[in-house]
């Protein structure tokens, strides 16, 4: 049985953050990066090689390869983090039938036209577009920039804005009390 231990999208991969915080709380000892560009760039791979410990080993891959990977794994004794720079990357594991029920969303930068859910996590039309149909696959979807901060759910994050920015994405009825 594989062991997913948390699914993030980040768009700056591998940092600080994951390195110092994420990997040792979660006492992941693999991480999988599934992102098409990063996969056919050997400088930026031998970089992210190069800041990873010992203890952890380090796949990257094109999404449809770490699919595959995940699918095909039976080694329970492996604890895996994965980490998609993109929301839609997210999706196509899911959509490949990679098994996770959670998806944790650590920081999506700001560009024109996003909306703020969180002070790291910005969200566009192709964003929503991509979690409402995470959610729909039935994963719980959070907010957590660090291991240590309380996870804040996807709709909680929702609840304080303008209904017209995502009743197209998500009705209100999802929104729970």
């Amino acid at each position: 049985m594989m062991s997913i231990i948390l699914v993030r999208v980040d768009d700056r991969l591998i940092h600080g953050q994951i390195l110092q915080a994420w990997l040792p709380s979660i006492k992941a000892n693999e991480l999988l990066v599934p992102n098409d560009t990063l996969a056919a760039d050997e400088t930026q791979r031998a970089i992210f090689e190069s800041a990873i410990p010992r203890s952890t080993r380090l796949v990257i891959d094109t999404v449809e390869r770490i699919a595959e990977i995940l699918l095909q794994s039976h080694d329970g004794r492996v604890r895996r983090m994965v980490i998609v720079e993109h929301l839609r990357d997210a999706l196509r594991l899911k959509r490949a039938g990679v098994p996770f029920q959670r998806l944790n969303l650590g920081n999506i930068r700001s560009a024109e036209g996003t909306l703020s859910l969180s002070r790291t996590v910005f969200v566009g039309r192709e964003c929503l577009q991509s979690l409402r149909e995470i959610v729909r696959a039935g994963v719980n979807v959070d907010l957590q920039t660090v291991p240590f901060e309380k996870p804040v759910d996807l709709f909680d994050a929702f609840r304080p804005l303008d209904p017209s920015v995502y009743r197209d994405f998500f009705p209100a009825e999802a929104l729970r009390p």
